[in-house]
């Protein structure tokens, strides 16, 4: 139909303030449904190894360091491959539809694991499957979370990716923890993206994208599902309507940008990209990959597996406190806070495995005091720094260019990480304390960086966003 006829039925119009707070539900529920696959996610990265887990099968092979590593890190391989083309599918096929296909790499990258028996090829390209699925999602989640949301409730639907994630990571800890064989742990972690599958197959596509193909009574019919049958779907449109002119004056009338306008988007590149290296340089990705190792390597008395539960629940905990805050504080006063407390924990393991070297505190108390600063260490990470830099990019980006650059950050993301995950053991296990002041130097450079250049992105509308960036 003709957008420009379109008119909202006058007896539609208006809200109430039970429709308000049941348009708030709807709108958390879709995006918590979306972030099942998020949930997915946290299985692959909290990643599985005969060496690390309680498996009992009698077939397992013992992998040496090298393969160890190689299984492990492969996944983030695919998760680059399949975050580069996420961002142009979601924008030509729908956030929804993408999310729905997402599911099948994840359910045949664990079916792989499963029958991979002592082959390492198969358990590579398992991993390397469902890597695949997790990079694309880390880029389609918080586009779709984006699109779904009202203004107020944008920095906790944006919060759900990292959440669910850290769902996935316990949920994965614990069955490796209970689970005697390696085929239930992955009939285990392949159960998840088909629940997903079934649940979100009935929530709605994303009103924006419904609207820019021009599916106008479907977006209507969508944004009626996500914000009650009271709302005013016409100034909705208006709102989708001025993001696009917006876009559109990006370019002058012979498609060049001016240098405004240039420096606007470079700017809005450089806070997404500087965010992620923040955020993988910090070390979280190798801490929660290796939490068995470093508590091995401590000579800890607390059990490997129960230790990664703990610091796992710890996790989950925080990402919680960041979804009720987010809104509230504000993305930079986390940021902040996260990134003062995260260079505070890095200098304290620093100080820790230098005791360790000299062997002051092998035949002492103390040495559990690991449990408790990777405990604040990965809680602080979850607050801000874990889930504000997937979804800013998004909040920060013109409409035209949010996938691309969502993209970009996404693959630079996964590309540290894999980098990180390769050689985060065989540097821990080198030299420990070296790898922990480096980590240290980054995050304090990151807590200047967010200080001077990253601005509050809270409940401000894209213009708003735009104007504060360019002004």
């Amino acid at each position: 139909m003709d957008r420009k006829r379109f008119r909202e039925n006058d007896r539609l119009i208006g809200t109430t303030e039970e429709e308000d707070a049941k348009s708030g539900r709807r709108q958390l529920l879709a995006c918590l449904l979306a972030s099942l696959m998020s949930l997915s996610a946290g299985t692959v990265i909290a990643g599985w190894s005969p060496t690390e887990g309680n498996f009992k099968d009698e077939d397992l092979k013992k992998w040496s360091t090298e393969q160890e590593s190689w299984i492990i890190s492969i996944y983030v391989v695919g998760a680059l491959v399949g975050a580069l083309p996420a961002g142009f599918l979601s924008q030509k096929y729908g956030r929804k539809t993408l999310l729905l296909w997402l599911a099948a790499p994840m359910i045949a990258g664990w079916v792989l694991c499963l029958l991979r028996l002592e082959s390492l090829f198969l358990e590579c390209m398992g991993r390397f499957v469902c890597g695949i699925s997790v990079g694309a999602t880390t880029v389609a989640v918080p586009l779709y979370a984006r699109e779904v949301s009202s203004d107020v409730l944008r920095g906790r639907t944006g919060v759900f990716l990292d959440f669910m994630l850290c769902v996935g990571i316990l949920y994965a800890y614990v069955a490796r923890a209970v689970l005697d064989g390696v085929r239930q742990f992955c009939l285990a972690c392949a159960v998840v993206p088909v629940t997903f599958v079934v649940l979100f197959a009935y929530v709605p596509e994303s009103p924006v994208h419904l609207y820019n193909v021009g599916q106008y009574e479907q977006a209507a019919s969508a944004l009626r599902w996500l914000r009650g049958r009271w709302f005013n779907v016409k100034n909705e449109f208006d709102k989708i309507e001025s993001s696009k002119c917006l876009d559109d004056e990006l370019f002058d009338r012979g498609r060049k940008m001016s240098a405004v306008n240039k420096k606007f988007l470079a700017k809005v590149t450089i806070i997404s990209f500087g965010l992620v290296l923040v955020q993988r340089m910090s070390g979280a990705g190798g801490v929660i990959q290796y939490s068995s190792t470093l508590f091995k390597m401590s000579g800890s008395t607390i059990d490997p597996n129960t230790a990664c539960i703990i610091v796992g629940t710890f996790q989950l905990v925080a990402s919680g406190v960041s979804f009720l805050l987010v809104d509230k504080v504000g993305r930079r006063t986390l940021l902040l806070t996260s990134s003062a407390v995260i260079t505070a924990c890095l200098v304290l393991l620093v100080v820790y495995f230098s005791l360790i070297e000299k062997e002051t505190l092998m035949e002492s108390p103390w040495r559990i005091s690991l449990l408790f600063v990777l405990c604040v260490f990965i809680s602080a990470f979850r607050l801000g720094l874990g889930p504000i830099p997937w979804f800013i990019s998004t909040e920060l980006s013109p409409a035209l260019y949010g996938g691309r650059i969502q993209s970009m950050a996404a693959c630079f993301s996964w590309s540290l990480s894999f980098v990180i995950m390769k050689t985060f053991k065989i540097f821990v296990e080198a030299n420990p304390v070296l790898l922990w002041c480096s980590f240290a130097a980054f995050s304090a450079a990151g807590f200047l960086f967010v200080l001077f250049y990253v601005p509050e992105t809270n409940n401000k509308s894209r213009e708003q966003i735009h104007i504060e960036l360019i002004g």
